[in-house]
């Protein structure tokens, strides 16, 4: 993957995740999803390391979950969503 196309991976986790309305967290898969959507074909593991880099940033962070933790989410956080925000007008 190109630094170009990489940086295009992690603004989409972004915009996917902050434009979450109806859940907190988001899964893996679902973001694979929407990804493929736009036509990012991408590895679990890639997305699993641009958001851990992500993670590592402060913009986004992984959901501790009571049940079934094993099924990995994520959120947007508060840094994530001014980032956002700054660099897409709201």
């Amino acid at each position: 993957m190109s630094p170009t196309d990489r940086e295009q991976l992690r603004l989409s986790l972004l915009r996917y995740l902050a434009a979450n309305r109806t859940a907190y967290f988001m899964p893996i898969p679902l973001l694979r999803q929407y990804l493929s959507g736009e036509g990012l074909v991408v590895p679990e593991a890639e997305i699993q390391a641009e958001l851990l880099y992500l993670q590592d940033k402060g913009f986004v962070a992984q959901a501790t979950k009571a049940i079934s933790p094993e099924n990995v989410a994520y959120r947007i956080t508060a840094a994530g969503r001014d980032l956002w925000a700054q660099t897409h007008g709201g």
